[in-house]
């Protein structure tokens, strides 16, 4: 019987997709195949022919009705069979036993054929033994899965979390470093302010000491003019004007004096430019690590703050001390007077 199941399966698959035939046809040469295998394989070659005995296929496909009611009943009995789970399907005989020694269900015919001589027991007895075997592994995942679930929801308080302190502190950078650029802007405002302020005033001075040369020009211009128009005259009469005319020749014109603080103050402007802005902002700002921005203190020992004293911004402190400012939050300002020089020329020492 195990036998005839078997065959009987093998002999109802498609040669072509090797599963149960759905929707038959038979050729002229008597093989049959799914309808849908046959036409996709022919839709491929030119030349119709069986794919088994290669035979030209001059005819239409055929229905296989005999063929298709013996796949549609077969397939439901095996449906029913792998539903009550208690069939076996070499012998189609229910499953009694439970076979110790190779973990599997059995028939009567199993145990005469191929259990011999093998420990048996009932199919409860087997189920309860399994089910205790599993409560332990399960009550282990299930306190896993208690574990997850806890720390999962631990990491979306954290999560939460994080993505609020990042946005407060996003918005906290925004504002004070909008603050140091207003800052920067005004002072940019009032040093420039000051350097044309600067400007016009000496420029005034220039435009009155070159009004005052050109007026001696003019003078000096019309001199010589008439020292050349008396040279022209008659020799009687340029002899008799000669006293006058030598006069008006010993005729001088001091050398204007250049004045040396007419050009822009250079260094009054560009001299220590960083440091003498950072100073003021240090000055007027106070930033602790774990405060927000206040007015800088009163007393003599100014408070460096940590966060707003970068290496490149004070071009007066030393690597050495500017190395240790970022791990010494609260350095007074008298340990910090060095020798050194910026770019933009000396600095003073600080007080």
């Amino acid at each position: 019987m195990a036998l005839s199941h078997v065959s009987l399966e093998e002999n109802l698959r498609c040669s072509i997709c090797l599963e149960i035939f759905k929707d038959p046809v038979v050729l002229t040469c008597s093989h049959s195949f799914c309808r849908i295998c046959i036409e996709r394989t022919w839709n491929q070659k030119e030349i119709k022919e069986c794919p088994m005995c290669r035979k030209k296929i001059k005819h239409s496909l055929i229905n296989n009705l005999v063929l298709k009611e013996t796949c549609e009943t077969f397939a439901q009995k095996k449906r029913r069979m792998e539903a009550q789970g208690v069939i076996c399907l070499l012998h189609t005989d229910k499953q009694h036993l439970f076979c110790v020694d190779d973990q599997q269900l059995v028939c009567l015919q199993c145990v005469d054929q191929d259990h011999q001589n093998h420990n048996f027991c009932s199919i409860s007895k087997a189920a309860e033994r399994q089910r205790t075997k599993l409560e332990g592994k399960l009550q282990v995942l299930q306190a896993k899965l208690e574990t997850l679930i806890s720390k999962k929801s631990t990491y979306d308080g954290t999560f939460s979390k994080l993505k609020g302190s990042m946005q407060h502190v996003e918005r906290k950078i925004k504002k004070e470093i909008k603050s140091l650029h207003q800052f920067l802007s005004k002072e940019e405002e009032t040093r420039i302010a000051a350097l044309r302020e600067e400007e016009e005033k000496k420029s005034q001075r220039m435009k009155a000491k070159i009004a005052e040369i050109e007026q001696l020009c003019s003078d000096l211009s019309e001199q010589i003019n008439n020292i050349k128009d008396a040279m022209g005259d008659e020799d009687s009469s340029f002899v008799n004007n000669f006293k006058d005319t030598e006069k008006r020749a010993r005729y001088t014109v001091p050398d204007p004096e250049m004045d040396s603080g007419v050009q822009i103050d250079v260094s009054k402007h560009l001299g220590n430019l960083r440091y003498r802005v950072w100073e003021k902002m240090k000055d007027s700002l106070y930033c602790s690590p774990a405060a927000p921005c206040t007015a800088a203190p009163t007393t003599q020992q100014v408070i460096l703050p940590r966060l707003i004293v970068p290496q490149g911004l004070h071009p007066v402190l030393s690597p050495q001390v500017t190395s240790k400012v970022p791990h010494v939050p609260q350095l007074p300002l008298q340990v910090l007077s060095t020798q050194r020089k910026c770019q933009d020329g000396p600095v003073p020492a600080i007080p």
